[in-house]
């Protein structure tokens, strides 16, 4: 086999005219052309094989050898004598008007699936970001049968047909990824839903403190237990407390208030885990506010039913939680027991 066969065919560009290759220790470039043949005329049919120019395109490859790959394609424009047009030969790695391969493409969207960030599978492969952005929508991802057991709900931020935050949907029992939907409206979630023909099977739902999620798990899901994860119920409850503290600091002399925002970590830190350093500070803390040192007490006994044992302990916990919190006499704290309540 002639060596410029051999080497075609290791860059899977076969049935080519292979001309020249370049190679340096970061990029390869191939020279090839393609051979003459007749074409049918796109704008009329007729058959031709007369040739008008030759143009040369460089395009960008998959990768060889760890190597940025250039192809320098000598293409044909040939001449129709019917209708005097012209028109470019066919070569089926390089779509029409673009000046990438389709291999290329393909293999963007391979890394994407092997959780690459954008930026890493750019600078990998000497693409715009952008192109791989225009890649992602190239794919697309059926909606699923069917719903699973244990259904788990929640939102992030991002950009998707203009919309700011983003629904997404795991089968909480296998930890997989069910579905992402490009909004978190009622009324496309609705519509959404309704599609499913095993809605009754849901056992569980779990979701953030949103009642909007609750009112749908109500009325899609009749079999189902609605749960709120543990994540969501730990953040609001410390955010209560940095509402009580923020409040606190607004009455504070500009240099206490600095002292109080630079020990806000303090406040969030298990007690048991802080040295006596840090608990002198925290005194120091408590001795400007009582409301300051309660909210911290019952952030504690938060943090000690979280981390119950069983099920009865957890319940006499909670019990004891809601006492402290109900006796507190904290505006903060008492908006927090209506809304974990709900």
């Amino acid at each position: 086999m002639p060596t410029t066969n051999s080497t075609a065919k290791l860059f899977e560009l076969e049935d080519i005219i292979l001309h020249n290759i370049e190679s340096n220790n970061t990029e390869v470039h191939v020279f090839f052309s393609l051979h003459r043949k007749t074409h049918v005329c796109p704008h009329c049919a007729a058959i031709t094989d007369k040739v008008h120019d030759y143009r040369t395109s460089v395009i960008k490859d998959i990768p060889f050898m760890g190597k940025k790959t250039f192809l320098y394609y000598r293409k044909r424009r040939y001449h129709c004598p019917y209708c005097k047009k012209h028109f470019y030969e066919n070569f089926s790695l390089l779509p029409k008007f673009c000046r990438i391969t389709t291999r290329l493409a393909f293999y963007s969207i391979h890394l994407l699936g092997n959780r690459h960030s954008i930026q890493s599978i750019s600078a990998l492969l000497g693409v715009s970001n952008s192109f791989v952005f225009r890649r992602m929508k190239d794919v697309s991802f059926p909606k699923p049968a069917r719903l699973p057991e244990v259904l788990f709900i929640d939102e992030f931020r991002g950009n998707a047909g203009g919309q700011k935050y983003q629904a997404i949907l795991t089968g909480a029992k296998k930890h997989r990824l069910f579905d992402i939907l490009p909004t978190r409206s009622q009324t496309d979630l609705m519509l959404y839903l309704q599609g499913f023909p095993n809605k009754k099977d849901v056992k569980y739902f779990v979701t953030d403190m949103n009642n909007v999620y609750k009112e749908l798990a109500r009325e899609y899901f009749p079999n189902s237990t609605i749960f709120v994860d543990k994540f969501h119920v730990v953040i609001y409850v410390t955010r209560t407390l940095k509402n009580v503290r923020k409040r606190i600091q607004k009455d504070l002399h500009p240099s206490k208030r600095k002292y109080f925002k630079r020990s806000r970590r303090l406040l969030l830190t298990h007690k048991r885990k802080l040295n006596e350093e840090s608990l002198q500070a925290l005194k120091i803390m408590f001795l400007h506010s009582s409301d300051l040192a309660t909210a911290y007490h019952l952030k504690e006994l938060f943090y000690d039913f979280i981390e119950s044992k069983n099920r009865e302990e957890a319940a006499k916990k909670l019990k004891f939680f809601i006492l402290a919190t109900q006796s507190g006499n904290l505006k903060e704290f008492q908006a927090c027991l209506t809304m974990l309540g709900n």
